[in-house]
């Protein structure tokens, strides 16, 4: 299973899921680096995603899945553009030192996210294969140790949605995805509720890169609406991302739609301090 040694660790956990921005494909300078650290832990398995054609020439996601987990410590990953930030790796820096974590406990990352995806192409709906893999990644990292409880839900998702329903109206677009938003945080919430910190589970969600929105406002605006609005209707919180930098803006490669890597680190903070304030207040009234 892990390649971290098999004494009985106990865990604090964040489902980290969505698609790309969530994944974290953001690349260029820091103002500073992340450190490694050995209480911060991702648990991945071994599912290979790529995308398909059908019969009709249109993508669809390929998993193999259910597929081998292990643990290890976070860090980020060098690619052909050198490190690439994960706007959870910002978030549990700032979770260890406010000092949430116990010194008896570790802090495990199930990382679900899959660049690319949505609700549209039926992959993060209830019953779709990224939702079950997420469900199932949660409940092998629940399975390490009775006493793990989940303490937050970071979600970074729309962008596939907005594009791939841009062909319908508006209302149609916000009705839809807040459905499909309410219903798969509601069977996750009824699912694992009894395993979450005080039986309240804090859901984030956050907008879109700036410089890819300002581009395709009219498409994303009703979807950004949904995630804001069912957000709230769970208790959670919106982070707003205007003013982080794209990897075009940042280094001048063309992708317009990653945040870049001093963004992630920045965001990861604002998902924090949202986490913060909700700890001040209250959260997930309905469970």
């Amino acid at each position: 299973m892990s390649s971290i040694s098999k004494v009985m660790e106990i865990y604090d956990i964040i489902v980290l899921a969505g698609q790309s921005n969530a994944e974290g494909y953001g690349v260029g300078e820091v103002s500073e680096e992340y450190e490694k650290d050995e209480h911060v832990l991702w648990l991945n398995d071994r599912a290979a995603a790529h995308f398909e054609k059908d019969e009709n020439g249109n993508d669809f996601l390929s998993l193999n899945y259910p597929a081998e987990t292990e643990i290890s410590i976070a860090d980020e990953p060098t690619g052909a553009q050198g490190k690439t930030g994960k706007l959870a790796l910002s978030f549990a820096e700032c979770y260890v030192k406010s000092g949430l974590l116990k010194p008896n406990r570790k802090l495990l990352i199930v990382n679900a996210a899959v660049g690319g995806t949505g609700f549209a192409r039926n992959e993060w709906g209830v019953g779709n294969v990224l939702y079950k893999r997420l469900c199932y990644l949660t409940d092998t990292a629940l399975g390490e140790n009775e006493n793990n409880k989940i303490v937050a839900f970071l979600w970074h998702q729309g962008e596939c949605d907005s594009v791939e329903n841009a062909q319908y109206s508006r209302e149609e677009r916000y009705q839809t995805h807040k459905r499909n938003l309410t219903a798969m945080f509601g069977d996750f919430l009824q699912k694992y509720s009894a395993r979450c910190l005080e039986r309240k589970l804090p859901m984030i969600a956050g907008g879109f890169c700036d410089e890819w929105y300002r581009k395709n406002k009219t498409q994303s605006d009703a979807v950004l609406q949904a995630i804001r609005e069912t957000m709230e209707s769970f208790g959670g919180a919106f982070v707003e991302t205007q003013g982080l930098l794209s990897n075009n803006q940042k280094t001048g490669n063309g992708d317009d739609i990653h945040f870049c890597r001093e963004s992630l680190h920045i965001l990861g903070k604002r998902y924090f301090e949202a986490f913060k304030a909700m700890q001040k207040g209250k959260s997930n009234e309905s469970i």
